[in-house]
């Protein structure tokens, strides 16, 4: 009869002890990802994606620096020019179309921008082979309803070849033949309305009109800042990289009623 009763109390105060503090749970084997852990795979991938593009403008930088000290060929409208490449043509300008592009900065020397707020204007040619083409002109101030600065006659021009650019906005653009005014090198839009052949030419800086279109807009210079954002891609991976294996090695704190 002692030792049942001496069990009994053991078990009794077994309860009591344990009933008044709380049981510690089972650590959670899942773990939830971390907001920054998609931030290294990103960063990662975008610095990689500016390591190509860096390559390709050095490319597009050689081949334009090359056609640009090639002397002039002479324009055949039955040939496919490569962009930039540089031509020259003998024509008669029509001046019964004049087209816009714009607005747009003045192109200075080595590329950089000058005056804001202008236009390129640009207008037919017929050349001596009896092809009309378009030929930026250059740059003016203002639009005007009579193409200023214009040459009588037969003129000889050289230029570079310049394909139509992609759509910028179109859905605020106007409708095609609605205005002469482009936000974008429209090409083939204004060589539909014009009844040209869907080439540009746009004219070096020789060709200047006193008091007429500036010549000499074609950016020759590109800005080439792709190891910038090599550099700044990659070191912010490497930066949220860091921080997340930091985060993975510090101690989880535990609540102080669990202790």
């Amino acid at each position: 009869r002692r030792s049942l009763i001496l069990i009994f109390s053991r078990r009794s105060s077994t309860g009591t002890s344990t009933s008044g503090r709380l049981a510690r749970p089972e650590a959670k084997k899942e773990r939830k990802l971390h907001p920054m852990t998609a931030v290294p795979v990103v960063c990662f991938v975008l610095g990689t994606w500016q390591v190509f593009r860096r390559k390709g403008k050095l490319k597009l930088i050689e081949e334009i620096e090359e056609r640009r000290v090639r002397p002039p060929v002479e324009f055949n409208g039955g040939e496919e020019y490569l962009e930039y490449t540089r031509v020259k043509v003998t024509g008669t300008y029509d001046y019964s179309h004049e087209f816009f592009i714009g607005p747009r900065h003045d192109v200075i020397e080595h590329g950089e921008r000058g005056e804001a707020g202008g236009y390129h204007s640009v207008v037919p040619m017929v050349t001596t082979a009896g092809e009309r083409i378009l030929i930026d002109r250059g740059w003016v101030k203002n639009k005007t309803d009579e193409p200023s600065g214009q040459l009588a006659g037969e003129v000889e021009v050289e230029g570079y070849i310049r394909h139509a650019e992609p759509p910028i906005l179109p859905l605020f653009a106007p409708e095609p033949g609605s205005s002469n005014t482009y936000i974008w090198r429209d090409t083939p839009t204004m060589a539909e309305l014009s009844n040209t052949l869907p080439i540009t030419i746009e004219l070096s800086g020789k060709h200047t009109v006193k008091d007429g279109p500036i010549a000499g807009q074609t950016k020759l210079v590109l800005s080439n800042r792709h190891a910038e954002y090599i550099a700044t891609y990659y070191i912010l991976g490497a930066l949220a990289l860091l921080y997340m294996v930091n985060y993975r090695k510090k101690p989880k704190s535990v609540p102080k009623v669990f202790r």
